[in-house]
């Protein structure tokens, strides 16, 4: 039987459109769908509890054609039943200050030194739902009945100690978390306060109560090991598999007529405005073309993704910097069916991110032969087969140079780039599945080994 996790999906529901995660998500659910009946279960600070099959079913067709870009998001009386026990998580911070121990972990900010074994229990009490009054389990959840897999696709449960000890309970499941990067950990400085602490509780949990952990990339694999290490922690099988591409991509390979504005050649950024993704480097490149090149010479920059945190620097020149406003536009809700054929127009991809567990839009702008610039970092090195051309993240001069290059009709790096694309070959879901069925096993997903082989 197949059972999975629909709690980052019911959260998410209300958004303009998914982020890389949530497509991951939604892939899972929907190739799990192509093997038979899912059982869904929803959880938050209060407990877990199953969905009934055909309110499930219901959900996941409204929000894959909600974020296909046929519409918005999903309006939130659709959704509100299925978060109403992760709301309670607004609350969850009067319970943290008044836990017992708490403070001394929250001082603690070499995440290293978190992993002596007489810090390591403690870092249950990051988790709103230990402690306070008891943990609703699923009646049906209560004895060692269950067989088959679960699926936790997003991090989101990983920190939820009570409710994934709770499946654990279950000998007979196997219990298949997916790690997509262990950033928090590893660069704490470019993440929200604390998220950290409650990520080395996501792979603490992880090791502790999965059977099976898949990663999106060899780099992402090497960090959870090194982690592990740290955490003395029991190994588990690790399957290194790529992140698919979305078919609905393959549509738009056909070359774009769009023009953007005034038809000046542009650039895409595409991803959440967050430090780590080095958006201020790129301001500040713009912002140099401003201030010495004729406004006709300067090539658009599309900043397409939402706000995030952390980030009030570039905020601030998005919405204040007067000589960026003629050749920047920041686009916050961009659905697919109007980004694929923006990202199809554009002269380049540009990835500067300083770190990051694999490269989703970089291996979307491969596909449809959209050439890339991105740092010179592992996932991107492992991700782009050497085809994007890779510069030092702090080199604005050289980023500058790249571009202006780029704009060029005779650029000959862009030709080139363009010339490997012609071989580039994407990783596919239906790979990823395949490879993910053969690992697992079949039987343990209630299918014949045929069905491995089998498009999905």
């Amino acid at each position: 039987m197949r059972h999975f996790d629909i709690s980052r999906l019911a959260q998410r529901a209300t958004a303009n459109g998914p982020s890389g995660i949530d497509r991951v998500d939604l892939a899972y659910l929907q190739w799990l769908r192509t093997l038979g009946p899912v059982r869904y279960l929803v959880h938050g600070v209060a407990g877990f509890s199953k969905i009934d099959h055909g309110e499930g079913e219901a959900f996941t067709d409204a929000l894959a054609t909600a974020w296909q870009g046929r519409k918005g998001g999903l309006p939130p009386e659709r959704v509100r039943h299925l978060r109403d026990s992760s709301i309670r998580l607004r609350a969850a911070g009067k319970w943290r200050e008044r836990r017992r121990g708490l403070d001394e972990i929250t001082r603690v900010e070499n995440l290293q030194d978190l992993c002596r074994p007489e810090l390591l229990e403690k870092l249950d009490l990051l988790d709103a739902s230990a402690g306070v009054g008891t943990y609703r389990i699923d009646p049906s959840w209560r004895t060692n009945s269950k067989a088959g897999c679960y699926f936790g696709v997003s991090h989101a449960m990983l920190g939820r100690t009570a409710f994934v000890s709770a499946l654990a309970r279950q000998s007979r499941l196997k219990r298949v978390f997916f790690i997509h990067d262990t950033i928090p950990c590893d660069f704490p400085e470019y993440c929200r306060a604390l998220e950290g602490h409650r990520h080395l509780l996501r792979l603490r949990n992880a090791f502790r109560y999965g059977t099976h952990l898949v990663a999106n990339s060899d780099y992402t694999a090497n960090r959870i090991e090194h982690w592990r290490r740290l955490l003395d922690a029991p190994q588990r099988p690790v399957a290194v598999v790529p992140i698919g591409v979305d078919e609905g991509l393959m549509a738009h390979k056909q070359p774009a007529s769009l023009t953007v504005g005034d038809g000046r050649p542009y650039f895409v950024v595409l991803g959440t405005i967050e430090p780590r993704k080095n958006h201020l480097m790129l301001l500040q490149v713009w912002r140099h073309f401003a201030e010495t090149l004729p406004a006709g010479e300067i090539p658009r920059l599309l900043v397409i993704g939402r706000r995030g945190w952390e980030n009030e620097v570039v905020f601030r020149m998005l919405d204040r910097c007067d000589s960026l406003k003629p050749h920047v536009v920041e686009m916050n809700a961009v659905g697919d069916e109007q980004l694929w054929p923006l990202l199809r127009g554009a002269r380049a991809m540009l990835f500067p991110s300083f770190v990051e567990g694999w490269g989703m839009p970089m291996v979307e702008a491969l596909t449809l032969g959209v050439p890339v610039i991105a740092s010179d970092i592992p996932a991107f090195r492992e991700a782009g087969v050497g085809i994007p051309d890779l510069l030092p993240p702090l080199e604005g001069g050289a980023w500058g140079q790249a571009v202006l290059d780029y704009t060029s009709p005779g650029s000959e790096a862009r030709a080139a780039q363009l010339a490997l694309l012609t071989r580039y070959r994407p990783p596919t879901w239906s790979e990823h599945f395949a490879k993910l069925l053969d690992w697992l096993g079949p039987e343990s997903l209630g299918v014949g080994k045929s069905h491995g082989h089998e498009r999905h």
